[in-house]
């Protein structure tokens, strides 16, 4: 399927660039973030960039309606194949790909291999409404008010400004559906 190819391409060559891009390339938040985490391996700099630069990236490009329409009909195996390049096989087939029709959204829940660090996805959210597109994640985060805090519901926008909406005390897919439901009908 040609757009299939064109996503993976697009993801390989992101993710061969990642290792050698310097700081400039990150925003300017994103990289005070990932630095004020615990030191990272260069794995979870690749699991970083594909959580919230590469997937949003795609799905904010004119290659979004084909990564959503690949994931949402079953068709995972060229977006696996990508993240199996840098990853290997054991991450890239344990994301788990749920697809979810609504009424007025369809939606492809990304649930990932439980994170090591902060800042990485729990779980990701690709939304489509009509012809609009959204990306919402929960991320591992710290308890560091000791309140029982287990992640942050974010969103990156198509213009790749972050918006954290504060605080969760789960990590469960089926919570992380539920509240994405609610935040969606708002």
């Amino acid at each position: 399927m040609p757009g299939s190819r064109i996503i993976r391409n697009t993801l390989l060559l992101s993710v061969m660039l990642l290792p050698g891009c310097g700081a400039a390339s990150f925003p300017a938040t994103a990289r005070a973030a990932e630095q004020a985490s615990a030191p990272a391996t260069q794995e979870s700099d690749t699991i970083y960039a594909l959580h919230h630069m590469i997937i949003p990236g795609i799905l904010f490009s004119d290659k979004g309606p084909s990564l959503f329409n690949d994931l949402f009909s079953g068709n995972s195996t060229p977006f696996r194949d990508i993240v199996e390049g840098p990853l290997g096989k054991k991450y890239a087939s344990d994301i788990k790909i749920t697809p979810v029709h609504l009424q007025e959204f369809d939606i492809v829940l990304l649930s990932f291999p439980e994170p090591l660090i902060e800042k990485l996805c729990i779980h990701a959210a690709l939304i489509r409404k009509g012809e609009t597109y959204r990306y919402v994640t929960l991320e591992k985060g710290g308890d560091v008010s000791s309140n029982g805090t287990k992640g942050f519901f974010c969103e990156w926008t198509a213009e790749y400004v972050h918006q954290n909406y504060g605080q969760r005390e789960y990590t469960d897919v089926s919570e992380f559906r539920s509240e994405l439901i609610t935040f969606l009908n708002k």
